[in-house]
């Protein structure tokens, strides 16, 4: 039996809730509270979004970079000026959700960038979970000095070093189970055009 936390990647402080989800995820919390969420999403650099965010998010902002920590061939990496839109974007929000396909890396580096900005780096520690994220350590890094928050970088690379035991993949049973929960509850990607 699989015990389900659909919110379990949320932090809310005082001016700002802070939501980290999957495309799946993400697409059924619009569809529940349309008009509700300002919507920073990260697309890969060769999917095209759906109209679904435009029309359920009370404002969005789309990134289009890989998950990928250094230069590929054929992939996309992380811009300054793609943080940068993130931050500003993120500056006006007070329910924001980040999404990436999965949910783990790139969404919960911006996240945690944003939260460090914004409301602290203590507060941005609660947001990641290292059984549900592996933030994207260039994401991070790049943020940090757009930011120039080098405590930033210090704590994610800390907090790396204390869960260094934890591997995502003996939580992925979990995560499966959360998936499975929102499908049986009708969640269906809308994000990425098919």
């Amino acid at each position: 039996m699989c015990s389900v936390q659909f919110c379990s990647w949320v932090i809310e402080i005082d001016c700002m809730e802070i939501r980290i989800h999957s495309y799946l995820a993400a697409s059924f919390l619009l569809e529940q509270e349309p008009s509700r969420w300002d919507a920073l999403v990260i697309l890969d650099s060769k999917v095209s979004a759906a109209g679904f965010v435009q029309s359920q998010a009370r404002r969005h902002t789309f990134l289009r970079f890989d998950d990928v920590d250094r230069a590929k061939e054929g992939r996309q990496v992380v811009t300054p000026d793609q943080l940068v839109q993130g931050f500003e974007f993120a500056l006006e929000s007070k329910q924001l959700l980040v999404s990436c396909r999965a949910g783990q890396s790139r969404s919960a580096a911006m996240a945690f960038l944003i939260a460090c900005h914004n409301i602290g780096v203590d507060a941005a520690l609660e947001l990641i979970d290292p059984t549900k994220h592996v933030p994207n350590a260039l994401v991070v890094s790049l943020g940090a000095r757009v930011l120039d928050m080098p405590e930033a970088l210090d704590a994610y690379e800390k907090w790396r070093y204390d869960n260094r035991h934890i591997s995502l993949s003996d939580h992925y049973d979990q995560l499966e189970c959360e998936f499975d929960a929102l499908e049986a509850r009708g969640a269906v990607n809308r994000i990425v055009a098919r």
